[in-house]
């Protein structure tokens, strides 16, 4: 149940940056990759919480405490079981309030039912509430636990901060690993001489990466370059005519500065220096929680001022 897709969120990232290099560029946008990631793992907790009924979590086995007792009983209770707080029944076993530690501050009394809220000034929710809206109840009247009763008015359960702590350390064990990633970055070439560049570019990447041991695979409308395990690495986009359309580089890593051949193309492309480049790029993580992210970068890179504008969409699909 829990690991169904439950909602989506975007998130729309403006930059705007001085930078002179498309290595510079990547290593932005990989921290704006990481923090998602955090972002990516609260949000998580939220939405799985806003899945949970308390019905799952609450206390079932209740102790309670009859409104004609002592308060030293209540004393005696909270020595011997540690909770701070009891349901209060009538003698034939009806909720009629609620008594906690703070109210042993009362002076000069000598039951419970002198000390006790009574259940028309209670705060209490259905067991088909979820822990989330359970946590926000609890927050907004400051209280540390809620009655659930049944459609009857019957009490059922009790949930408290500590179970709601409990479910998050249950669901949320350590921070969340990306298991995949699968990233594509398209860069689109903009210059008065860039049918020349172009070219020359792509002849030099078929080069630099042969001369790497990468496998060059011509066909009609592509030049593909592939790894030695045949996984996709460059492809050179060629339209009508054998000009060069643009750009792809495939990778498996969430940071692709990590790997040097890849800081050895965008040296490459660099050194061409082209009046303007615009790059799409398209990261898709599955962290072990089964979560999705897809960040996808639109930003164009101006040679003549140095300046990078652009956004970083960033949506995970729970």
């Amino acid at each position: 149940m829990l690991f169904k897709k439950l909602s989506t969120v975007e998130r729309v990232y403006n930059i705007g940056l001085e930078k002179n290099s498309l290595y510079h560029i990547f290593d932005s946008i990989t921290i704006f990759v990481k923090e998602a990631e955090e972002d990516l793992i609260k949000l998580y907790d939220l939405r799985v919480l806003e899945k949970i009924p308390v019905k799952d979590i609450m206390t079932k086995n209740i102790i309670t405490i009859n409104k004609n007792d002592s308060i030293k009983k209540l004393k005696d209770y909270i020595e011997k079981y540690r909770h701070m707080g009891y349901p209060v029944v009538d003698d034939s076993g009806k909720l009629v309030g609620v008594v906690t530690f703070k109210d042993l501050e009362k002076k000069n009394k000598k039951t419970i039912n002198e000390i006790m809220t009574p259940k028309d000034k209670l705060v209490a929710i259905s067991p088909e509430t979820s822990a989330s809206e359970s946590q926000k109840i609890m927050a907004k009247k400051d209280i540390g636990r809620l009655l659930v009763l049944d459609d009857n008015g019957e009490l059922i359960g009790i949930v408290s901060r500590g179970d709601i702590v409990k479910t998050y350390r249950i669901y949320n064990k350590g921070t969340s690993k990306i298991q995949r990633c699968s990233r594509i970055s398209n860069f689109y070439f903009y210059d008065d001489n860039k049918v020349e560049k172009l070219k020359k570019l792509a002849d030099d990447l078929i080069i630099l990466l042969g001369g790497r041991d990468y496998i060059v695979s011509e066909k009609e409308e592509y030049i593909e370059i592939l790894t030695r395990d045949w996984e996709p690495l460059v492809k050179i986009m060629v339209s009508e005519g054998g000009i060069v359309d643009h750009i792809s580089i495939t990778t498996k890593e969430v940071n692709m500065l990590e790997m040097d051949i890849i800081r050895e193309i965008l040296k490459k492309i660099d050194d061409y220096s082209f009046e303007e480049i615009v790059l799409t790029d398209h990261i898709t993580l599955i962290d072990e929680k089964s979560s999705i992210q897809r960040i996808i970068t639109d930003v164009t890179l101006f040679k003549d001022s140095e300046k990078t504008f652009g956004t970083v969409t960033i949506r995970s699909d729970f």
